[in-house]
């Protein structure tokens, strides 16, 4: 595992070696702008550069191989955004986001420009981060998440009366990411690309990693769905100021007369 020295030698030199193919801008984002979360936290970066890019996505691979990378995945967002995660033997990971100036963004308050020689950059994000921060919700959020939510758990009762149960279980990780989208909300955590979980309330945190619990048969399956829709509704409630009582006609018109549902919810 590398040390934090290693990895600043790492980003300084990386830094150093992508300035030579003149790029536009280098921007640092992440928990590396306030000093990195711990030892296992990696290197975060956006590349601005002119277009057309290939040329530039070619070069910084290239650049990045050179510095011994063991792996390189390459990503594509559109056409002119594209991802470059080296891995190196250390074990260091880096993200490296490559567009041109007019393509950046901010999707988060962690940002800072490393290097700005045409002074085309800094500008732009400033901008960028004050219509992010005058945002009431500046995190993407999952559009109508409570119907959302169960829709899934409909199907999984579905394929539960098929006896699927392999089925049913494939709708609950989605169903618990809901669940985790809303509890960072209610806490004002940084939705975007949060990994902090150990960070959230422990009495959730609890009840969370329950919904994990060995489930390998129809019955115990009905209740790990009970358990999950239960957490689902409880912090859904807590966040948006909802009576739980006040879902009951809601459950009716997605699942009808269905027993589990009437029964255990």
């Amino acid at each position: 595992m590398y040390t934090s020295k290693e990895r600043q030698d790492y980003f300084n030199k990386v830094i150093n070696l992508f300035k030579d193919l003149s790029v536009v801008g280098i921007v640092q984002i992440g928990s590396g702008v306030t000093g990195y979360y711990d030892e296992y936290s990696d290197i975060d970066l956006m590349v601005a550069v002119p277009k057309p890019i290939d040329k530039y996505v070619n070069d910084i691979y290239e650049v990045l191989k050179q510095m011994g990378a063991n792996f390189i995945h390459e990503g594509k967002f559109g056409d002119e955004i594209f991802l470059l995660i080296p891995f190196f033997e250390n074990g260091l990971e880096m993200d490296i986001s490559i567009m041109p100036v007019d393509l950046l963004s901010v999707k988060s308050p962690l940002w800072k420009v490393i290097y700005d020689p045409q002074k085309k950059v800094e500008g732009k994000l400033y901008e960028l981060d004050k219509i992010f921060r005058e945002n009431k919700q500046p995190y993407r959020i999952t559009p109508n998440i409570k119907f959302q939510y169960f829709y899934l758990l409909r199907k999984s009762l579905i394929e539960l009366k098929r006896n699927n149960l392999i089925g049913a279980l494939s709708h609950t990780h989605l169903m618990k990411e809901f669940i985790l989208e809303i509890q960072i909300l209610k806490e004002n955590k940084k939705l975007h690309q949060f990994k902090r979980y150990q960070d959230l309330d422990e009495g959730f945190q609890m009840k969370y990693l329950s919904t994990y619990e060995i489930a390998n048969n129809k019955k115990e399956i009905e209740k790990k769905l009970i358990e999950i829709t239960n957490l689902f509704l409880e912090v859904y409630s807590s966040l948006y100021k909802i009576p739980l009582n006040s879902y009951a006609d809601e459950y009716m018109a997605f699942f009808g007369n269905d027993d589990l549902i009437k029964g255990g919810i």
